[in-house]
């Protein structure tokens, strides 16, 4: 019976503890935007971005867009290198995202590649300016 009762508070306390927890969090309508990290990051929580080989005219080219999702201008620095059975490719570039407010489209960097498919590696370096 003592168990039964140690078990009961347990849980109460668990409850209570949980519930307190809970109203303590921000609703998930009002969580604070994202904020770019200090220094030259790859800025996760501000960068959105997608790649994919395709064709441009009589070319194969990797294209990478981005977008991004905070008040801050970033530009970011594009390193990339494609490997398929035709060779390496190589490619750098630069790309400046406008702050989220202003609504602008995701930026695009293109890079010619040697052959479809392979491997496609993409890294970026962004910073605050």
């Amino acid at each position: 019976m003592t168990k039964m009762k140690s078990l009961a508070a347990a849980a109460r306390l668990i409850l209570c503890g949980c519930a307190g927890a809970a109203s303590a969090q921000p609703a998930p309508g009002q969580e604070p935007p994202p904020v770019a990290d200090k220094g030259t990051t790859s800025q996760l929580n501000c960068v959105e971005e997608n790649g994919k080989h395709m064709g441009a005219g009589n070319h194969l080219i990797y294209r990478t867009e981005m977008s991004n999702k905070c008040e801050q201008r970033l530009r970011c620095r594009l390193f990339g290198a494609a490997y398929s059975s035709k060779g390496p490719s190589y490619g750098r570039g630069t790309l400046v995202l406008a702050p989220k407010s202003r609504g602008a489209a995701a930026q695009v960097y293109d890079f010619k590649v040697k052959g479809a498919g392979g491997m496609t590696i993409v890294s970026r370096e962004c910073r605050v300016f």
